[in-house]
């Protein structure tokens, strides 16, 4: 019992109940002005709220009455037919058909009354809809009642009218686009597509609408105001008005003050529904302000301040020694492990609720650490697993090729070119097969490109001259196993092949203080800068030679794995001169333990 007693749940609680008697008797008392402001803001936000909700409820409909406009503007069979361009019976049908299927597929069909789509010199017609047997025919004797209407063929605004309506007023919104013949700029106009719109559209959404008292409902199309009461009753706006300065939740809702003819100030709450250009209103009487305040109470003004005051004093002394001071110790906390320091803090670990999220917050930073000490290891495991599958994947193509480049030596040369070619390809396999180490010496990845391009020399007729210059003394800095001969395999591939299999590439070594530098250029045919930046992403395939998965991509991969980020391969080339593959390694000549590898 004293545990509860003293928690900080009682004590929030009693606090929380004092303070609340306490301030809610002296604001009864003091604050006629800021229950007026409240009243006014909560009559404001309701109403925001609800004509947000409503307009969301009619927009999505608006929407895709505006998708529909625009399918018909822009279909080719529609405006195939208008435009008279095809065999009017066949095309008619066709596009009657296409366009009564996207008019059954609309949401709001059944507030659809008509879609009409008709020629600019009002001869060829296509009608589809819910309503286009209700009120006067549409043909081609009652089709000129179009013309008199007001289109905005840019915007497609809506407007409230019906040419064909037998009710007045006519309960129904109208809006137009102009249908357009082909596709690009330019597009001659061929006609003109009208919707016609039910009302209920609007009047639907707000049946269960709580209006205040002596408030209305009002929708705006096109600079004219109608009563929203079952129907679109046209009402005339006010003489004058003035943008308030009360804050919204939408930034597109407005606040308006305007004068009654009986003089007393109403204030109205617009929103727009969606892009339509339809506005919502909903007014706020006076006496919907004043019904919203509390009778005030006769008690002495000094007394409930004074209360006020000792009372407010005494929660902010409790809330600073029960919540503040230790909430300040959890962020700083926080904002250690925040910086890497995982270790645990058993100076948070109070006994109550907070001591509670201390220990949660030591239990969560020790699983945090342990979890990135095992996602290491994992991720360094997955490493090296990728690099010995990468070693593994010799490809039979290049040992095909190769075999029969030795058949066609022995028969056409003598035994010289046959044992040197042989003797390279057996280096190389014997260098790929038995090498386990991810870094190798400069000299070695030198001795394995050599050997690569001594079998791509027979193998191209000698038309392809590597030329190295490596700067002196670089010999033993380490190396990604097989980071050259993909780059050479490239160039071969990429540059010399397709102009020909002649060319010249050249190799570069440089080192500027700790970073080493290897350039592998040619004088082929070049890329554009698309197809450079794809083969480093691995979107375009690389050669098939010797490996069927270490493409540039891998290389690139693999050294950003084992040295970081700031590190890899980047690509010059400009098509029909040349391409140059540029690798950045740090320079080093020690061999990193296993516990020190990235």
């Amino acid at each position: 019992m004293r545990k509860r007693l003293g928690s900080i749940k009682f004590r929030i609680v009693a606090v929380v109940v004092v303070f609340t008697l306490a301030s809610a008797l002296a604001s009864a008392t003091l604050s006629l002005r800021h229950f007026q402001r409240s009243a006014r803001e909560n009559l404001l936000r309701a109403a925001e709220f609800n004509l947000n909700l409503v307009a969301g409820l009619v927009s999505r409909d608006m929407e895709s009455l505006a998708t529909l406009r625009d399918w018909c503007a822009t279909d080719a069979g529609v405006s195939g037919y208008i435009s008279g361009g095809a065999a009017e019976a066949a095309t008619a049908v066709r596009a009657f058909e296409a366009m009564n299927e996207q008019v059954l597929l609309n949401r709001a069909y059944p507030y659809l009354l008509r879609a009409v789509a008709v020629s600019q010199d009002y001869q060829r017609i296509l009608q589809c809809g819910s309503g286009t047997t209700a009120g006067i025919p549409l043909n081609p004797y009652t089709i000129s009642r179009l013309e008199d209407l007001e289109q905005d063929l840019g915007g497609g605004q809506w407007v409230a009218t019906d040419p064909f309506s037998t009710v007045d007023p006519p309960c129904i919104l109208y809006s137009c686009g102009p249908i357009r013949q082909g596709t690009g700029r330019g597009r001659p106009t061929v006609g003109t597509v009208f919707l016609m719109v039910s009302s209920a559209i609007i009047t639907d959404p707000i049946a269960d609408y709580q209006l205040p008292e002596d408030c209305d409902l009002l929708l705006t199309v096109s600079g004219r105001s109608f009563v929203l009461d079952g129907t679109l009753s046209a009402v005339d706006p006010p003489d004058s008005f003035a943008l308030t300065q009360d804050e919204t939740f939408n930034s597109s809702t407005r606040v308006c003050q305007f004068p009654a003819p009986d003089g007393s100030l109403f204030l109205s709450v617009s929103c727009p529904v969606g892009g339509s250009g339809l506005w919502l209103t909903q007014t706020i009487s006076p006496q919907a302000l004043n019904a919203s305040l509390h009778t005030l109470y006769g008690t002495q003004l000094l007394l409930l301040c004074l209360s006020s005051l000792l009372i407010g004093a005494a929660v902010l002394w409790v809330l600073r020694r029960t919540i503040s001071r230790p909430i300040l110790r959890l962020q700083s906390r926080m904002e250690a492990i925040s910086l890497g320091d995982f270790s645990p803090d058993p100076s948070i670990e109070w006994d109550n609720e907070l001591g509670d999220v201390g220990r949660g917050v030591n239990h969560l930073s020790q699983s945090v650490q342990g979890l990135m000490e095992r996602r290491l290891a994992d991720e360094k495991a997955r490493q090296d697993l990728e690099y010995q599958m990468l070693q593994s994947q010799i490809n039979p193509h290049f040992l095909y090729n190769s075999l029969n480049s030795i058949k066609w030596m022995a028969t056409i040369q003598s035994a010289d070119g046959i044992a040197e070619m042989t003797t390279s390809l057996a280096h190389l396999l014997k260098s790929v097969s038995k090498g386990r180490d991810s870094l190798i010496p400069l000299w070695l990845e030198l001795a394995l490109l050599r050997d690569y391009y001594v079998i791509q020399k027979y193998r191209y007729g000698g038309a392809v001259v590597l030329e190295e210059d490596v700067e002196p003394g670089l010999d033993s800095a380490l190396i990604p196993r097989l980071t050259l001969q993909p780059l050479l395999e490239n160039a071969i591939f990429h540059g010399v092949e397709p102009k020909g299999g002649a060319g010249l590439i050249s190799l570069t070594v440089r080192r500027t203080e700790d970073l080493l530098t290897l350039a592998m250029a040619d004088d082929g045919v070049g890329m554009e800068p698309e197809r450079a930046a794809a083969l480093l992403t691995g979107e375009e395939a690389g050669p098939v030679g010797l490996f069927r998965q270490i493409g540039l991509s891998n290389v690139h991969r693999r050294i950003q794995y084992e040295f970081g980020p700031e590190y890899g391969l980047s690509i010059e080339s400009e098509p029909g001169a040349f391409t140059r593959v540029t690798v950045r390694l740090p320079y080093t000549t020690e061999r990193p333990g296993k516990e020190n590898k990235r």
